[in-house]
């Protein structure tokens, strides 16, 4: 099935969109930014590459269309990789059944929950190597999110209450800052 072409309207939503985002680490004000921050803007949009995805793949595109050579992105390069990204949808976030899975695979007594120690460690070396890890920031962002903070033992993730909350906060984050210039939010991220 051929995927419908946005209007020119949503185009135009969609671009000032990327480029409120984008200006957000634009500290200098002159159309760049840090190689370190593309994740985090993809991540703000909605699009969720792994580390290694932006390492080997997505940096190096960006950076090839840039051959400054200072590790410098600008705008109008991280707009086209972005504005493919999210048309094409590629790297949206996975469905809530999938991330119960996964925690499922972790919790194999079926306690409903996994240990906020058992999870970081499982975090630091996401996929089996290391360079898709959480960074320590994220990491400490993440179990302050994710930990159930009512419960005698706060040092728990009781995660389908975690992926609900997951869940719900992404959506209403995306239907926030895209509104109608991407056309429908996926249910369930």
């Amino acid at each position: 099935m051929m995927q419908e072409l946005p209007s020119e309207a949503k185009l135009v939503k969609l671009r000032k969109v990327i480029k409120e985002s984008f200006s957000y680490f634009d500290k200098i004000g002159n159309g760049t930014v840090q190689q370190d921050d593309i994740g985090t803007i993809m991540r703000y949009l909605g699009q969720f590459p792994s580390e290694s995805e932006l390492k080997d793949v997505l940096i190096p595109e960006l950076l090839e269309k840039d051959s400054g050579g200072d590790h410098l992105v600008s705008y109008d390069a991280f707009e086209k990789m972005m504005q493919r990204c999210l048309l094409e949808h590629e790297y949206d976030a996975d469905d809530p059944e999938m991330l119960l899975a996964a925690f499922r695979v972790l919790d194999p007594e079926g306690r409903g929950y996994i240990d906020a120690n058992l999870m970081h460690e499982h975090l630091s070396t996401r996929g089996g190597k290391a360079s898709d890890g959480f960074r320590e920031r994220e990491m400490s962002e993440f179990l302050d999110y994710a930990k159930d903070k009512e419960s005698a033992d706060s040092n728990r993730i009781y995660y389908e209450d975690y992926v609900a909350k997951l869940t719900e906060d992404v959506e209403k984050h995306l239907e926030n800052i895209y509104k109608d210039a991407r056309g429908p939010v996926a249910k369930g991220l």
